[in-house]
């Protein structure tokens, strides 16, 4: 099948029943159920909602996997330069350290949501906040947010430019089934200013040509990719990534990220409230879940 190149657009298109794709972990068909005709308003309730949340009160992150040998992200009551929780009384406190080797457990610290944690059909939605502390290098390169497939035909980071004022966000979709997508280079889109930001990511995943994938920073749509192939797998998704030491990237010891109230919404989850697609959705609960969504062959 040939594959277009992404389109920004406001048109929808209507799902193919069923689409499958080849990848070399998970092999399982996986039927995408035809659009329904019905139009929701922001308050309707919809077949989707909250399928995991996690605001870090427990003082522990065991909602969270670890990422290979990587050091663990920890959650704190005040940040190392006096930050307050976006709310509540903890948050995550992640490090990048580049005074070691890239490969060292503490180069970055870390935490991991496995698919299994939030499994969709074909659309999610991710709502979370998140604020640089004082102490992070004003050098490019940091890597603070990633979905990735196993076979890295879908994925995509996210960076705040520290080189320049205010850090603005770098948003890139790497690769829609292995096409790379386009990148948002931050106007109007303050990440690394040492504020509290909410960042919204929705992407309708597609082995046809009519995926979407949408970013909002502080409630502004600031990113839209539409009638394009998006693939099928976005997991697992990574708090923090890698930062490398190339010439002009090099970074001290500390460089402290913090995050707050992660929510994710699915089309498996039921009685939310708006839309996935407008980032207008809240509340529900997890559904009856297939199993998680596993790319298959395209023909």
């Amino acid at each position: 099948m040939a594959q277009r190149a992404p389109q920004v657009s406001t048109a929808t298109a209507t799902r193919r029943p069923c689409a499958r794709r080849r990848v070399n972990q998970w092999r399982r068909l996986l039927c995408i159920p035809l659009a329904t005709g019905a139009v929701l308003g922001a308050g309707a309730v919809q077949s989707a909602g909250l399928v995991f949340s996690d605001n870090f009160e427990s003082g522990k992150v065991t909602k969270w996997a670890q990422d290979d040998a990587r050091d663990l992200c920890q959650p704190v009551q005040r940040g190392v330069d006096g930050s307050a929780p976006h709310g509540g009384q903890y948050m995550l406190q992640c490090n990048w350290n580049g005074t070691v080797g890239w490969n060292a457990p503490n180069a970055f610290s870390t935490v991991k949501l496995s698919q299994e944690q939030w499994i969709y059909t074909s659309e999610f939605l991710l709502r979370l906040w998140i604020k640089y502390d004082q102490d992070v290098s004003h050098t490019f390169g940091g890597k603070v947010l990633r979905f990735i497939s196993p076979d890295n035909l879908d994925a995509y980071y996210l960076i705040a430019q520290m080189q320049s004022p205010s850090g603005p966000a770098m948003s890139v979709w790497q690769a829609f089934n292995g096409v790379a997508g386009p990148t948002f280079w931050g106007a109007g889109a303050p990440l690394g200013d040492h504020g509290w930001h909410k960042l919204e990511f929705y992407v309708k995943a597609s082995t046809s040509a009519n995926g979407i994938a949408r970013v909002w920073f502080d409630g502004v749509l600031v990113q839209e990719v539409t009638n394009t192939v998006t693939g099928k797998i976005w997991a697992p998704l990574h708090l923090m990534s890698n930062w490398s030491n190339n010439p002009g990237w090099e970074h001290g010891a500390n460089n402290h990220i913090y995050w707050d109230d992660v929510e994710m919404y699915t089309d498996t989850g039921v009685g939310g409230t708006g839309q996935l697609s407008d980032a207008s959705i809240q509340g529900g609960t997890p559904g009856v879940a297939p199993n998680a969504p596993s790319a298959v062959e395209v023909f």
